[in-house]
């Protein structure tokens, strides 16, 4: 690990921090649009000083060095920091907004979190200023700075030391494939002059796919250009406007090339699970409908519990796959207790298991310690942050064995568990404010989140025989930078564009607290249980029935809205791998492979023009992605 590979991942992720500040749509997929275009960037550079001056041309660890720095610095600055830092502002500046601003958030959060004075944030909500302006006003930030990026720098390190204690099970013992990494090692292989870039089938498909974002980019600005129409959908829901298929919701017919060359290297059998358990809920909704009760895409328990009890469904999906996880590491594991009780060396230079218990210990009691200062009382605070590790470790196992193109989980955190199985008669409206606010991070969405990145960086550092444990130091700067540097980049915005009301998170789970108390719900623990024997079943007969395609890893993801976006891309990836693979055989299919790297470097090269004149120019252009940038100034 040299010094100029880390001072070249700082530098590098600084624009890419600020991109996710500023265009933050591009961070929902399991491949960040940032990270992406500064990994082309990287390798470009790395080409010209390959041909023009070889000396200082990068080695390939050092590539992976720069692009693990990068990628886990893009994880955090993304929606962690863009959930959690527009709220900063949001109590004191738009007051009048909601009753709740006053009579409970500003009565309860902390000042060293949010902003009470309204003039204080005055010019901040009303934006208008300079690009350095928010320079001159970070006396007034810097402390909120320091102490998000120290509550959430508890919370990530927290998920690199369980990366650091399963590294040897996930990285050499299971033999997990890590499918989304196939594309940057490619890129990166022979220090960017690998198979990939000689290939002509990835040529050509790179250069018709650029070639087409392009000319739709032209097209978003001057719509009399011609195009050719992509991610044009039909919603089904208003294809049959009648019930109860109306009660489907958001059912779009699309086509993002992206995602599906994603999920061209996703195994089949998960793809068709999902595609199979996305079906089933919306069944489910339409069934319900017919019946007469209430449905839609977000239908199923949120955090008061409802029929037919999605969230909780997934939660025991999940729980479930937590607990296979650790019944196949059970050997691992052992091995782990026997080096944290002798203190011994890590065979790969990683640091010790001991030193890595030791501060997973102190990161937590942090967290707890907060959440018992929020009022929760510490034998609800200690299995309430579990509960998100355990969430964690089992997205972080799911992507690195199967690698799906987005993992939402929309609206599901430990909120949810605390309230199905606590209920909230006895949480205070302090309590409340502090889970809609504080740890709204950890409760909303998981499209960037930090785990599964850590562990895909120590893979692909194991491959080019990278110490882990001067790379794990390396990747605990990286989030602390993320942290920071993304929330600064967050401030400076506000400054220029104005600032954002914020959603009704925070006043929905005061309400569902103070003004919907109830005891626990035994419906939603039974819908929990049920998901977690669904999960069991399944492993279950994969494991009797050779070739058995519903994986319970589908039923997770599925359960939850997340892949309604694109669902239909991943019926048109299974069948092309599907054709592919039983037509062409292993040929096939590493053609395939490399016509899919194509279109994602296609795809990403583009959305890395478009971002940028976005940002430049601070007008909307065309983006790959299915959330737009929406109209008028950036």
């Amino acid at each position: 690990m040299t010094r100029r590979a880390v001072v070249f991942g700082v530098l590098l992720a600084l624009p890419v921090c600020f991109w996710n500040s500023w265009q933050p749509t591009g961070t929902i997929y399991s491949l960040l649009f940032s990270t992406m275009a500064a990994l082309i960037v990287l390798v470009m550079i790395n080409k010209a000083l390959l041909r023009w001056a070889p000396a200082l041309a990068f080695e390939t660890r050092e590539l992976v060095v720069i692009y693990a720095f990068v990628s886990v610095a893009s994880a955090v600055s993304g929606e962690w920091t863009f959930l959690n830092m527009q709220y900063v502002h949001v109590f004191a500046g738009f007051p009048n907004l909601d009753p709740r601003h006053e009579s409970v958030f500003l009565k309860h959060l902390p000042e060293i979190f949010y902003f009470h004075d309204t003039e204080a944030v005055r010019d901040y909500v009303s934006g208008g200023r300079g690009y350095l302006y928010f320079l001159s006003r970070m006396d007034l930030w810097l402390p909120k700075l320091l102490a998000w990026t120290a509550l959430y720098t508890l919370i990530t390190v927290s998920l690199l030391c369980i990366n650091s204690l399963m590294r040897d099970a996930w990285l050499r013992r299971e033999r997990l494939s890590f499918p989304l990494i196939q594309f940057p090692v490619a890129m990166m292989e022979e220090r960017g002059n690998g198979p990939m870039w000689r290939n002509r089938l990835m040529l050509v498909s790179f250069l018709v796919m650029f070639s087409i974002d392009i000319l739709n980019g032209l097209h978003y600005l001057y719509p009399n250009l011609p195009h050719i129409p992509l991610k044009d959908y039909v919603d089904l829901r208003y294809a049959l406007p009648e019930r109860p298929f109306l009660a489907m919701g958001f059912t779009p017919i699309s086509v993002y090339p992206f995602l599906i060359a994603l999920a061209l290297l996703v195994p089949a059998d998960l793809l068709f699970s999902v595609v199979f358990f996305f079906l089933v809920r919306k069944l489910i909704l339409i069934g319900m409908s017919f019946y007469g009760y209430q449905g839609g895409s977000f239908a199923g328990g949120f955090l008061t519990p409802e029929a037919p009890y999605f969230t909780e469904q997934t939660w025991g999906a999940l729980l479930g796959l937590f607990v296979s996880t650790l019944w196949f590491a059970r050997n691992h594991l052992k091995s782990v207790a026997r080096a944290i009780w002798s203190g011994e060396d890590s065979d790969d230079g990683g640091i010790r298991h001991r030193t890595a218990v030791i501060l997973l210990f102190l990161c937590v009691s942090g967290v707890v310690a907060v959440l018992v200062y929020a009022g929760l009382h510490p034998l609800l605070a200690i299995p309430y942050f579990l509960a998100f590790l355990a969430f964690s470790f089992v997205l972080t196992r799911i992507r690195a064995q199967l690698g799906p193109p987005t993992h939402e989980f929309a609206f599901l955190g430990p909120n949810q568990l605390l309230f199905n199985f606590y209920g909230t008669k006895t949480l205070s409206e302090r309590t409340a404010a502090f889970l809609g606010t504080v740890f709204l991070g950890i409760n909303r969405l998981s499209r960037s989140h930090p785990m599964p990145v850590q562990l895909e960086a120590m893979k692909m550092a194991e491959e080019q025989r990278v110490r882990q444990g001067p790379l794990f130091w390396l990747m605990a700067f990286a989030l602390v930078f993320g942290l920071f540097v993304g929330a600064m980049w967050t401030v400076q915005r506000g400054y220029v564009r104005g600032a954002e009301p914020g959603w009704a998170d925070p006043s929905a789970v005061v309400t569902a607290v103070v003004d919907q108390r109830h005891g626990p719900s035994v419906k939603g623990i039974l819908a929990v249980a049920a998901g977690a024997l669904l999960v069991a079943a399944l492993d279950f007969i994969r494991f009797r029935v050779p070739g058995f395609w519903l994986h319970p890893v589908g039923y997770a993801l599925s359960m939850n809205f997340g892949v309604d976006y694109y669902w239909f891309c991943l019926i048109l990836a299974l069948l092309l791998k599907v054709g592919v693979q039983r037509y062409f055989g292993l040929k096939g299919f590493r053609h395939l492979r490399f016509a899919a790297f194509g279109v994602l470097l296609g795809e990403f090269a583009a959305e890395a023009i478009w971002a940028t004149i976005a940002m430049a120019t601070r007008q909307s252009t065309y983006t790959i992605g299915f959330n737009e940038r929406g109209l008028g100034l950036q």
